[in-house]
């Protein structure tokens, strides 16, 4: 019975989590959060207004104070392709970032009168261009990697002495304010800027259709593959991590809907002649801070409203070891993405990892994830499929059987079962 009980709750888990994850087509379930909602005209009150586990959003009816209206924007447009010369401009967007687009039908920030009554973000929210920017001058990440090694300490450690970094790991939330990534700090003809023209395109056409048509393509619904970059998304918990580290390899496992399997191998060369999900990465010690290059990516989508890379995706990533008093504490962290089909110009991130626990932690654990979803898109939009569906699968009730059973064994009669033994037990 107690297997039983276990693929009872596997299931029930597995529901939830899939109608967690998954965006809602039609209609909106809210909840109390501290939103702004609509004050005197043109401007936000802080009360209590509706949402979906985002509060805080700034929300305006019209344009903020000081700010007019485009005649035509994303929310009214019927073509957002031949609107290309307004992309970027802000206030196309209506000053939303991309994280508050993707957002906009379950928070409810979508108005009485969808698309076009839409709500504003602030205005004033922003992170500089020049910050996502990379201050380094090397054109490629094979140039960057080069010169970092031709001026490095180059050491070589044994099992017995590689710096011990082993431990749980999560993001420092201080550095929130810098995380262009996430979509949340930045107006999307901010983000729009670093991007090449035909990838601008396909970050509005994302937009377009998770803002307006209310048509999301959310990789966890689907379980779609995380991909390389949303290691750096907020919500995929990418950055929360368990670090295992030898002379050879350091490996970093996390993962919310799926698994990330990040290995650096160290003093290795990249062989892989197929793109890879997390792409192939190498590295090598420059006394204590561990330089890496990951190559050979699949390209993919960084995350909700935000945009696609190609698979001529590169990272030159370093970590640092952080000590207070003495005692290490964590790793800091920079990484700068080379993408000539998809950036105008390398980008720039930093991130602190703090360790919240070492391996010898009695009761941490990774658990393993296997992402098992019934959304499946219906008339474009994503929807949770019941079991009266042909194209539900009961992932807990052996569907391999039901699967022969329905094509192959229709009408074959079928000795009686056996009752299960913990049932006879009863009768002893």
């Amino acid at each position: 019975m107690k297997v039983r009980t276990f693929l009872l709750l596997s299931t029930f888990t597995a529901l939830i989590l899939a109608l967690w994850l998954a965006p809602v087509p039609s209609v909106v379930f809210a909840q109390q959060n501290r939103d702004l909602v609509p004050g005197a005209p043109g401007q936000g009150a802080p009360v209590p207004g509706p949402g979906f586990g985002r509060g805080g959003t700034p929300t305006f009816p019209g344009p903020p104070a000081g700010m007019q209206a485009l005649p035509g924007d994303l929310f009214t447009s019927k073509n957002f392709y031949k609107d290309k010369v307004l992309w970027s401009d802000k206030r196309y967007f209506r000053c939303n970032t991309p994280r508050q687009i993707t957002d906009i039908w379950t928070s409810g920030r979508i108005g009485q009168k969808p698309p076009t009554s839409a709500s504003w973000g602030d205005c004033n929210i922003d992170y500089p261009r020049e910050k996502i920017l990379s201050p380094y001058p090397y054109k490629t990440a094979k140039e960057h990697y080069e010169a970092l090694k031709a001026k490095a300490k180059s050491t070589v450690y044994t099992k017995a002495t590689v710096p011990d970094w082993d431990g749980w790991y999560s993001r420092d939330n201080s550095y929130s304010g810098s995380q262009w990534t996430w979509g949340t700090i930045n107006q999307v003809s901010t983000i729009l800027s670093v991007l090449t023209p035909e990838y601008q395109k396909r970050m509005v056409q994302m937009n377009f259709h998770e803002g307006v048509n209310n048509a999301p393509q959310w990789n966890a619904s689907f379980c779609y593959p995380e991909g390389f970059m949303r290691w750096w998304s907020q919500a995929s918990a990418g950055g929360n991590f368990q670090l295992t580290m030898n002379a050879n390899q350091v490996q970093f496992l996390s993962g919310l809907a799926a698994n990330f399997l990040r290995q650096v191998l160290i003093g290795k060369e990249h062989v892989q002649k197929v793109p890879q999900w997390y792409g192939e990465t190498i590295g090598f010690w420059d006394g204590t801070t561990l330089i890496t290059w990951t190559a050979n990516v699949q390209g993919w989508t960084l995350s909700h409203s935000m945009f696609e890379f190609s698979d001529k995706l590169q990272t030159i990533e370093t970590y640092s070891p952080v000590y207070t008093n003495g005692a290490f504490v964590g790793l800091d962290h920079e990484a700068i993405f080379y993408d000539p089909d998809a950036f105008v110009a390398p980008l720039h991130l930093t991130m602190r990892f703090n360790r919240a626990a070492g391996l010898d932690n009695p009761t941490r654990r990774y658990t393993y994830l296997e992402c098992l979803s019934n959304l499946r898109n219906i008339d474009g939009r994503p929807s949770q499929l019941t079991a009266a569906s042909d194209r539900f699968i009961d992932y807990y009730g052996r569907p391999w059987a039901k699967n022969w059973e329905k094509y192959f064994e229709v009408g074959w009669d079928k000795p009686q079962d056996d009752l299960p033994q913990e049932i006879l037990d009863i009768f002893k």
